[in-house]
């Protein structure tokens, strides 16, 4: 195959354009010229013509739950009914059509505690009404949150006695003390979503999962992605394996085990048997995924010294650690997975681990430099820096939230990530260019305009386009130790390629989220062809 006319940035050391790519069997075998891929032109060779198309190397998000696409396809979403009548009509009707179910799952009640307090309820009373039979559990698109009816909690045998797990909240009536229906964190969570008929997707509900995510991220331009997998599920393990055996596979998959906050270092020889065990062509299990903390409650999941412990057994046993860490400005958990980082190489020796922070929210100065001396990196979300959740927040103290630049500015290789499907706009959140145009304006890509750009709060992070593009290319490849042979279009590489409707570097700032994946390729093989592209 030969792609030719086009406006090529390369991504390379020298971040050089190009003409013309050639490829053969999945491989760049020419960078350069239309001229000189004439060379590479046979009776047998497949010709593009880009018409001037900008093309750049394939997406790598650094941070998508790929696997949880499972809900929209298996699970009923509230996301789409704005009341409570609303919300408990649809329930209503899923159980009339559904009436054999064990159980009901569901995903987007996030103003459950207010419609509560509103209607002068407890939250599981707002399920009870319409279904009381079977267990009902709903997650919040931000996935540390679960609404739950009377039967979950009585299947789960949670009671006013029963404490809160470490890490994890069950929320209680003032009055009673008796759970009110919302449980917060994982360790709180898998108390209920153990109980249940069926905890977890079948393989075959993954396998189906795993294909439609992948025409989705195919169309976004994502070749490559790291998955950050936080339960215990061996059904989407085996959904991986048979789907690489089959050929299946059209997206480089890194994956990440999660590690109970519950067990320390007693865990570590079944995720090092897990690890052994699935590997693939195209997938495979490097990472173990540990919470620091969770949403908005502003308490650490772990004790510091069992994380420290557990930290040092993973990286002496050769796994990249990656750690979620948000914080708030009084509330730095990204220091304390430092720390842990810091711990495990005083006492196993620094070695080329590519530990990770993702969100990194809040992230203090003096902490810039211990990721940079530790090799630790950071992997936050920007297409998350233009919303409102911290709209509260004095301005004088935005200055360690969402860094980007002070990371590049220290030397870090800083990735882009979307953390898909966990906030209620995951589908533009995922799409590269959204993350790439607010890592630039940190601002709402859907209503800002070119004169808008000086209302963002502390705009000395924000990134240029080639640092936006690097992000999600070669920073990506480099943080799944696959720089040598993705990340770039270079002789040699996977052909991952994406070609876009525009050149980006001529595009106002503002627009670039508008512009269109219109080709991606994958080692080669075309994956998604917009029907404007002949």
């Amino acid at each position: 195959m030969v792609l030719r006319n086009g406006q090529i940035y390369t991504v390379d050391k020298r971040r050089s354009w190009a003409q013309a790519v050639a490829v053969k069997n999945g491989k760049i075998v020419y960078v350069g010229s239309n001229r000189g891929a004439a060379a590479f032109t046979g009776l047998n060779t497949k010709v593009i013509d880009l018409h001037g198309k900008m093309m750049t190397p394939g997406f790598v998000d650094g941070h998508n739950h790929a696997y949880l696409m499972a809900e929209s396809l298996f699970w009923l979403s509230l996301n789409p009914h704005d009341t409570v009548a609303k919300r408990q009509d649809a329930i209503r009707k899923w159980r009339a059509q559904n009436p054999d179910a064990k159980q009901l799952r569901g995903v987007g009640w996030d103003s459950a505690a207010s419609d509560a307090k509103a209607a002068g309820v407890m939250p599981r009373e707002l399920l009870d009404a319409v279904v009381p039979d079977i267990p009902v559990v709903i997650i919040s698109n931000g996935h540390h949150s679960l609404l739950v009816n009377s039967k979950a909690l009585e299947l789960a045998g949670i009671t006013k006695d029963t404490k809160n797990p470490p890490g994890g909240i069950i929320e209680r009536d003032e009055k009673t003390g008796e759970p009110n229906g919302i449980v917060h964190e994982f360790s709180a969570q898998n108390l209920i979503i153990n109980a249940l008929p069926q905890p977890d997707f079948t393989v075959d509900q993954y396998r189906q999962t795993i294909e439609k995510w992948q025409q989705t991220a195919a169309a976004d331009g994502i070749t490559s992605t790291f998955v950050p997998v936080h339960y215990p599920t061996v059904n989407l393990l085996k959904a991986f394996e048979a789907m690489d055996d089959a050929g299946e596979l059209t997206v480089r998959f890194d994956l990440g085990l999660w590690a109970d906050e519950n067990l320390g270092t007693e865990q570590v020889d079944d995720l090092v048997a897990l690890r052994d065990k699935y590997q693939g062509e195209r997938y495979k299990i490097d990472t173990i995924k540990i919470f620091a903390d969770g949403v908005g409650a502003g308490q650490l999941v772990w004790d510091q010294r069992v994380l420290e412990q557990t930290v040092a057994a993973l990286d002496k046993e050769g796994f990249r650690v990656y750690v979620h860490a948000i914080g708030n400005p009084e509330f730095y958990p990204s220091s304390n997975a430092l720390d842990a980082f810091e711990y495990a190489a005083k006492k196993n020796g620094k070695r080329d681990s590519r530990h990770v922070v993702t969100h990194a929210d809040w992230v203090k100065q003096e902490d810039v430099k211990r990721f940079q001396r530790l090799g630790v990196i950071p992997v936050p979300q920007p297409p998350w820096f233009g919303k409102d959740w911290y709209d509260d927040v004095p301005r004088n103290k935005l200055n360690n939230l969402n860094r980007f630049k002070s990371y590049l500015t220290a030397g870090i290789p800083v990735v882009s990530s979307s953390d898909f499907p966990s906030s209620d706009t995951f589908e533009q959140d995922m799409y590269p260019l959204t993350g790439i145009e607010v890592g630039i304006t940190r601002l709402d890509p859907t209503t800002t305009r070119e004169e808008d750009l000086d209302r963002a709060a502390w705009p000395k992070e924000r990134a240029t386009l080639p640092e936006m593009i690097t992000s999600y290319t070669i920073n990506g490849a480099h943080m799944i130790f696959a720089e040598n042979e993705r990340g770039s279009i270079e002789v040699g590489k996977k052909a991952d390629l994406v070609v876009i409707e525009k050149n980006l570097f001529a595009t106002p700032v503002t627009q670039i989220s508008e512009k269109k994946v219109v080709l991606t390729l994958f080692e080669g093989k075309e994956t998604y062809r917009a029907p404007s592209f002949e």
